[in-house]
C-alpha cells in the first residue's frame, strides 16, 4: 500500500510506522502477552532504537520460531486462560 505523507503529524506518523517495521520495544511484548523472564530468558540485552532500547523484529521472529519458545508460550497460554485474562479461543 503505497501512503503520501503531507503534515507533520503525517511524517511522525510514517517515522513510527517504519521504527515498528524493524523494532520492537518491551512495551510491544505485551502485546504479545510475553514476561520480563522471558524477555531475558530468550533474547539479548537491548539495542539502542533511536531514543528507546529495542530488539529487532527479526530477532523476535526468529526466537517466538523456536520450540523451547513456543512450548513456553503454551504454558503462558494456560496461565493466563487460568486467571481470565485470555479467553480459550485466542
Amino acid at each position: 500500500m503505497v501512503r503520501l505523507y503531507y503534515n507533520a503529524a503525517d511524517y511522525r506518523a510514517k517515522a513510527s510506522d517504519e521504527w515498528h517495521d524493524k523494532w520492537i520495544s518491551k512495551s510491544g511484548f505485551i502485546a504479545r502477552y510475553w514476561t520480563d523472564k522471558a524477555i531475558s530468558q530468550f533474547l539479548g540485552e537491548p539495542q539502542k532504537a533511536g531514543p528507546i532500547m529495542a530488539w529487532t523484529q527479526k530477532e523476535v521472529r526468529q526466537v517466538e520460531r523456536t520450540i523451547g519458545f513456543k512450548q513456553w508460550m503454551v504454558k503462558r497460554g494456560e496461565w493466563l486462560i487460568v486467571r481470565g485474562k485470555l479467553s480459550a479461543g485466542e
